[in-house]
């Protein structure tokens, strides 16, 4: 988990410490993660699938 937050989504390198921001963006990342891993077992693949097909994301967000 932690390789995906930090490798693929670069979690270690953001540098806001102020106020509640560094759990908004915990929470933001997992929930990006999730979205990724809806769509494929490998959330680099699924970012390559929204990369080949930007719609599909939105169409996932459409219900």
């Amino acid at each position: 988990m932690h390789r995906n937050k930090d490798v693929i989504l670069g979690e270690d390198g953001y540098t806001n410490r102020n106020d509640n921001a560094p759990r908004n963006i915990f929470s933001l990342i997992g929930f990006a993660l999730k979205i990724l891993k809806s769509v494929s077992f490998s959330p680099t693949r699924a970012i390559e699938q929204f990369q080949d097909d930007r719609n599909k994301a939105l169409r996932l967000f459409a219900g």
